[in-house]
């Protein structure tokens, strides 16, 4: 008896065009923040926050540092930065 075993276990799944669903999520909660900051903020109070959230939004999802997502890459550099690191040496005899 022969069973197939899937070929790509990891790439992520698209439900929307070029999306995946974590992708899709980060930009429905971006937008869902961006709508209330239009709602309880002027417009130029709104500009401003928006911008570089967008853009920290668009990196998240689409951009690649050494083929690892770049919300990956962040994690672990904000991992390294506030993680404490001790170096032992320990002599072998």
């Amino acid at each position: 008896m022969q069973f197939n075993v899937p070929q790509f276990i990891d790439v992520e799944d698209k439900i929307l065009g070029p999306l995946t669903l974590k992708q899709f999520l980060l930009f429905l909660g971006g937008g869902v923040v961006i709508l209330f900051l239009w709602y309880l903020l002027k417009i130029w109070m709104v500009i401003i926050i928006a911008l570089p959230l967008m853009l920290f939004l668009v990196a998240t999802v689409f951009v690649k540092i050494n083929g690892r997502p770049f919300f990956s890459f962040l994690t672990s550099w904000i991992s390294f930065v506030f993680n404490p690191k001790v170096y032992i040496w320990k002599r072998k005899k």
